[in-house]
């Protein structure tokens, strides 16, 4: 006699339960020795997923405010190995701060996508965005926190700043002159708004950044100089030169 095949609603709560049996094996586990552990025995089919993420990512005890877990990113960030990490208390690494000052456990602040540092090996740190998360599990409170590094942005930024500024400045500096300016018709001095009447170079050195090198235009050199014997045989030879 043929066995009746389930149906798809059956099958969905078939799985549903199977899903909810390994929640249950977490969250009935209240041994504060074992619940670490039982966590870990029970998270393998979220590896891929928790260590594949381009954000770095800590897991840290409420209490202890020691770290339990962190993914592949963040050790990367961090520049060291898993075990020199998990079991140590997260200031060490991560928005360095006095103990009984946690601006989450002690402060009471929410940090959802807020800028922070993280310590990396050697003395150095970067600039990150961090958005911390509370999980109950096994009558436990973890915290996960997630983070990106901006400290490329922030350099970008600071050196965008950084030359905006000097552009302002340099404008600052700068004096353009405009406007219907009183301009003698024979000796071409100018009159300022004084009444003065002032050299044509003075008044615009003055009131701009730009300076004079002289010269003498062909026109004037040749009524300067026309009739000189030297002036006429250099231009004959500039004209020999150019053909």
């Amino acid at each position: 006699m043929d066995s009746k095949k389930p149906t798809y609603e059956e099958l969905e709560q078939r799985i549903a339960a199977k899903c909810n049996d390994s929640v249950h094996s977490i969250l009935d586990t209240t041994d504060d020795t074992t619940y670490i552990q039982q966590l870990s025995d029970n998270k393998d089919y979220l590896d891929a997923l928790f260590n594949s993420t381009l954000s770095g990512v800590i897991v840290v005890d409420a209490d202890s405010r020691k770290i339990v877990d962190i993914n592949e990113t963040a050790l990367e960030m961090l520049g060291r190995s898993k075990n020199k990490v998990v079991g140590k208390e997260c200031h060490n690494f991560v928005c360095p701060a006095e103990r009984g000052k946690c601006p989450i456990a002690d402060l009471g602040h929410t940090v959802d996508r807020s800028e922070r540092i993280l310590l990396t090996v050697n003395g150095g740190s970067r600039k990150i965005l961090k958005t911390v998360k509370t999980l109950a599990v096994a009558e436990k409170n973890l915290y996960i926190e997630s983070f990106i590094d901006i400290t490329d942005l922030k350099e970008a930024e600071q050196a965008r700043e950084k030359l905006i500024g000097e552009l302002s400045e340099a404008l600052e500096k700068v004096t353009v002159l405009s406007g219907l300016m009183p301009i003698c018709a024979k000796c071409k001095k100018i009159r300022d708004d004084k009444g003065y009447w002032n050299n044509l170079e003075s008044y615009i050195e003055k009131y701009s950044e730009a300076s004079f090198s002289h010269g003498i235009c062909p026109e004037c050199s040749d009524k300067m100089y026309g009739d000189q014997d030297w002036y006429i045989k250099g231009k004959k030879k500039r004209k020999n030169d150019k053909e």
